[in-house]
């Protein structure tokens, strides 16, 4: 099995062309977005809307293929507004949200070689699991039963700690920044092998066995950060392609 892991979108539609390039030069069986398609610095819901008809509309065409976590900003208008949240067409955005919930996932599991890696937008710590998932044995399966549950379980989400401007003790797997992830894990690395997005990075990033790869988001400024990187598992070893390397002619 190969597979493509696609941090944040948040309406960077090249994104989409890109994944159609890698997958005609890799013929992925497995493609993961890490969520939050909607929302940017110098967009508006007009566009996220666009953003969520490409998403739902690849998930139909191949359900087995395609993996669309959610992040914190659909989150934002499933009820549990966050930053960044434009008020302009959000009836439209919560129904179209609600419609196609089933289209999304709070997490997904993937084996690499001899490693299963456990993929959710912001990653899974200790603090977390504690507090509401049941501890270190039952959080996978009260996590599989919120993703059988998913709007009744959207609550459980909203956890955010002070990193994030929340005032929780831990964050959940859609608000969980990097620095809160990086010291749990060094202490307790409850979930050992994950792919994370959501917390830019300039280029992917490697800690503890946990691969951070936000690296479209932009900056307020409309500005890149990061170097537009995908990470790939080729079947025997992860790499990484940049979209410039991608579409240089």
């Amino acid at each position: 099995m190969n597979a493509l892991f696609v941090g944040d979108v948040h309406n960077h539609m090249y994104i989409f062309n890109d994944v159609e390039k890698l997958d005609k030069k890799y013929n992925f069986d497995r493609i993961i977005f890490m969520g939050d398609y909607v929302d940017d610095w110098k967009t508006d819901n007009h566009q996220s809307l666009e953003t969520l008809d490409v998403v739902f509309n690849l998930k139909e065409t191949n359900p087995e293929k395609y993996t669309f976590l959610i992040g914190n900003h659909e989150l934002s208008y499933l009820g549990f507004p966050c930053s960044g949240h434009q008020f302009e067409l959000e009836d439209v955005m919560k129904m179209k949200l609600t419609e196609n919930i089933d289209k999304l996932d709070f997490y997904t599991e993937i084996q690499c070689g001899n490693d299963t890696f456990y993929c959710t937008h912001a990653g899974l710590n200790a603090e977390y699991i504690d507090g509401l998932l049941g501890g270190e044995d039952k959080w996978l399966d009260t996590l599989k039963e919120m993703n059988s549950n998913k709007l009744q379980s959207l609550e459980l989400l909203t956890a955010c700690a002070y990193y994030r401007g929340g005032t929780c003790d831990f964050s959940s797997f859609v608000w969980a920044d990097i620095r809160e992830q990086v010291m749990s894990h060094a202490q307790r690395p409850v979930v050992p092998n994950q792919i994370i997005g959501h917390t830019l990075v300039k280029n992917i990033q490697i800690i503890n066995n946990c691969y951070y790869i936000d690296t479209h988001s932009t900056q307020p400024n409309g500005e890149p950060y990061g170097d537009k990187s995908y990470l790939i598992w080729d079947g025997k070893l992860f790499t990484f392609e940049t979209s410039e390397e991608l579409n240089k002619i």
